[in-house]
């Protein structure tokens, strides 16, 4: 176990930097840690070095951590060595955490301006996180190394200033107290209906340790909001996480499979199921994982049959890419897929998220064009490829590293992670409202910086929010019940395309709560089709155009027992206009209620037919007969024994909904199943 690290004299420190600079580098020079400068105190001085050497030991070992902290002892001694306040940047630099960095840098180069001939270069870079994006191009341009990254950085500042010009108007607050810590936490993943959230949090905890970077090991926690539309306290999920490092990554729209990372090997992802309300034991992403490779970040799709996750292996167009991999007819994945150059760049895509709409990803990187750092992205896939990604804009993505974005399934919410000032501590989990009223917003911006102390260190802009397109997808949720008891039922939802006759995906209900949750995109026809054992099946149709906008539609489905004298309606079979010619899309059906009797070879059945009324009697009645005998014949012709079916024509007689509106006598053209012995 690591011992706890400490660092209340560091926040001392840089406050007396932002506070005191302007007088302290005015008058200064850079002073060395020799006999000489510190005549009456070499007891100390001998301290000091021995600090820096530890620190320098440290350094080269790659711990940053308890190398700033035995440079910050140093610092206490002698703050005016422009080499131990270039050290302590370059550390807190690869500690993500540029903040406390930047008066270090700042005081080194007024000490000493050429104390590293790197520091012109990291002065732009810092001057490019604090958006002072002319500043900053003022040091790249003086800077005579890292050529390479420099014209990367200098675009970025032209980037960002433009960005800076269209603001995007939202506003962003912090998630709050049930959620964050004094720690850290990040990799917010929601439910597609935004009522579930998990998250990964380095906190304190029982039997939690820490791990070598000084922190504690990442853990799994998780919160649902309550009836007012508040987060509960957050609660650790025990069953997915382990001794080292457990990060969730990516999660089903209904909530009942989850993808983590483990640190195991390299780095792999892991999958688990719930059962009972509870995950059962995560296990290996054989398809995905790959030796000496590193997998991070992963999503499920609308229908669960593609993972999307990055990856940092061999033959790739970058560093980490975006792949996907795809179930087969047999329920197994394909060999991983690229997502070509239009997406990945030679440097990092991280953090993807596959939207519910069924199209759209949303990725950080930090090879798009963007303002610095990672920013975040989204494309869409259509007609067959995908489309140039769309950076998010200022001020969602910043000079920083903006990552671990998610959205609710009608883009109106947003959530991520940052480690902007003001928050709980490290990186807290922030909410972004795409609508909404006005509002007081407040930035952080470049009147942090040594150079501008005496000014307010935040500006208050009046921000005013839009609305982001609507995607265009149905979210069907809801629950399955006994219909005489009420009680929930574990049942399977299998989700067709009536148009191709193909089964797209199979759901399952929580086998506790017998909850469900399913993400419809517009333009395809669907059947729903819900069933349990012992029970009659129940299917409903939504026929969704491409221009079909965004809806939610919660329903309690009830389910009959397999019992003589229930019936129900097949909401999926179609004929031609006043014909009684089966049409296509009720093949789907047709096949379920085949293997209906196929499995219950004891049961006889009545097959009705019913009409609107609309035209005569005798008509409807004779129309609905020949409907019910073309169900009846089809059926026949599988191969279902004559004798267990009837066949029924009701005409207009037994309604079940009032025929004055169009939609009523919709309901009423029907087909009707029922068990008659």
């Amino acid at each position: 176990m690591y011992p706890f690290l400490k660092h209340n004299s560091m926040k001392k420190i840089v406050m007396s930097l932002f506070l005191f600079s302007f007088i302290s580098i005015a008058y200064s020079q850079n002073i060395e840690f020799i006999k000489t400068n510190f005549p009456d105190k070499k007891k100390e001085l001998k301290t000091a070095v021995k600090n820096i050497k530890e620190g320098d030991k440290q350094f080269k070992d790659q711990y940053y951590r308890e190398a700033v902290d035995a440079y910050l002892e140093a610092f206490n001694f002698n703050s005016k060595n422009a080499r131990l306040n270039y050290q302590i940047f370059i550390c807190y630099l690869n500690l993500n955490e540029k903040g406390n960095g930047f008066p270090f840098l700042e005081r080194a180069f007024q000490l000493d301006s050429i104390i590293n001939i790197d520091i012109p270069f990291y002065m732009g870079v810092m001057h490019q996180y604090y958006t002072r994006f002319d500043s900053a191009l003022y040091y790249f341009n003086k800077a005579q190394t890292m050529k390479d990254e420099k014209i990367k950085h200098i675009r970025e500042c032209n980037t960002g200033k433009t960005m800076l010009e269209n603001e995007v108007r939202c506003f962003i607050d912090n998630i709050g107290e049930n959620i964050n810590s004094s720690y850290d936490e990040y990799n917010p993943t929601i439910t597609a209906d935004g009522n579930t959230l998990y998250f990964t949090s380095r906190r304190d905890g029982k039997n939690i340790e820490y791990a070598p970077d000084g922190k504690f090991f990442e853990n799994i926690y998780v919160s649902e909001k309550d009836s007012n539309k508040v987060w509960n306290k957050s609660q650790i999920v025990d069953e997915l996480n382990s001794k080292t490092h457990s990060a969730v990554q990516g999660i089903s729209n209904d909530g009942q499979k989850i993808i983590i990372y483990r640190d195991d090997k390299s780095g792999d992802l892991y999958e688990s199921k719930m059962k009972n309300n509870k995950f059962q034991r995560p296990k290996t992403f054989p398809s995905i994982n790959e030796d000496n490779s590193h997998e991070i970040s992963a999503s499920y799709s609308f229908d669960g049959k593609t993972v999307y996750f990055c990856s940092d292996r061999k033959n790739g167009l970058g560093q980490h890419d975006i792949y996907k991999v795809t179930l087969n007819k047999k329920g197994k994945y394909g060999k991983p897929e690229n997502l070509g150059s239009i997406i990945n760049t030679p440097y990092e895509e991280k953090c993807v998220l596959a939207h519910p709409d069924g199209k759209t990803i949303y990725f950080s990187s930090n090879g798009h064009d963007g303002m610095g750092g990672y920013d975040i992205y989204y494309s869409s896939f259509e007609n067959g490829k995908w489309s140039k990604p769309v950076n998010l804009g200022y001020p969602i993505n910043t000079p920083g590293d903006d990552i671990y974005f998610t959205i609710t399934a009608d883009n109106k919410i947003g959530y991520y992670a940052s480690n902007k000032e003001g928050g709980y501590g490290g990186k807290d989990i922030y909410v972004i409202t795409f609508l909404g009223p006005e509002k007081q917003f407040v930035f952080k911006t470049e009147d942090n910086l040594l150079s501008d102390v005496g000014k307010s260190f935040f500006d208050t802009k009046e921000i005013k929010t839009i609305e982001l397109e609507a995607p265009k997808l149905t979210l069907l949720k809801g629950v399955v019940v006994d219909e005489e008891n009420k009680t929930p039922l574990f049942a399977s939802i299998d989700l067709y395309d009536l148009e191709l006759n193909e089964l797209l995906a199979t759901f399952e209900t929580n086998e506790s709560t017998g909850r469900f949750l399913l993400s419809l995109p517009s333009g395809k026809n669907y059947s729903v089709n819900v069933k349990a054992e012992g029970y009659l099946f129940h299917s409903e149709n939504f026929n969704l155009p491409d221009t079909a906008q965004y809806q939610e539609i919660e329903q309690t489905i009830e389910l009959k027992k397999l019992e003589v004298g229930k019936e129900i309606v097949l909401n999926n079979i179609f004929f031609e206009f006043n014909k009684a010619t089966l049409l296509k899309e009720s093949m789907a059906e047709l096949e379920v209620v085949y293997q209906l009797l196929v499995d219950n070879p004891n049961i006889y059945v009545e097959i009705s037919g019913h009409t609107d009324n609309v035209g005569s009697a005798a008509v409807n009645n004779k129309l609905s007969l020949e409907r019910a005998k073309s169900v009846v014949d089809y059926l026949i012709q599988k191969g279902i024994a004559k004798e267990r079916l009837t066949s029924v024509g009701y005409g207009f007689d037994k309604p079940i909904a009032p025929n004055t509106t169009e939609e009523g006598r919709q309901k009423n053209r029907r087909t009707e199943f029922k068990i008659i012995k």
